[in-house]
């Protein structure tokens, strides 16, 4: 088993954008993360939790069918609302309104309130 340590990674979870955070990898799962608030940590340490069970109706499934399943979800869809996106990166968001757009959808936000 070999550990990777990434040092100076940038922590996206808030606006202050720490920079100096050291990640330990190992067998391409984060075990350790050094240099960062609570949030940061509890974000990076448990954002690949429940990547190994995907389920579609119940059932297990691969990434292949769970992906068709949500395309079919939002092809029927008659007021696809996407919302939330504001600890998500510019990126994810730019894609987030390019599908949206696709499926005749609307985008929200949750300081519209």
């Amino acid at each position: 088993m070999t550990v990777t340590v990434h040092e100076d990674v940038v922590c996206a979870f808030c606006g202050c954008l720490c920079d100096d955070l050291q990640v330990e990898v190992e067998d391409n799962k984060i075990t350790k993360v050094s240099h960062v608030c609570t949030i940061g940590r509890n974000k990076l340490m448990h954002s690949q939790s429940g990547l190994a069970s995907l389920r579609v109706n119940g059932k297990e499934t691969n990434w292949e069918e769970a992906l068709s399943e949500a395309a079919g979800i939002l092809a029927r869809a008659k007021a696809p609302l996407v919302y939330g996106l504001s600890s998500t990166t510019t990126e994810a968001i730019s894609e987030a309104v390019a599908l949206t757009e696709l499926i005749g959808g609307t985008v929200d936000n949750p300081s519209s309130y």
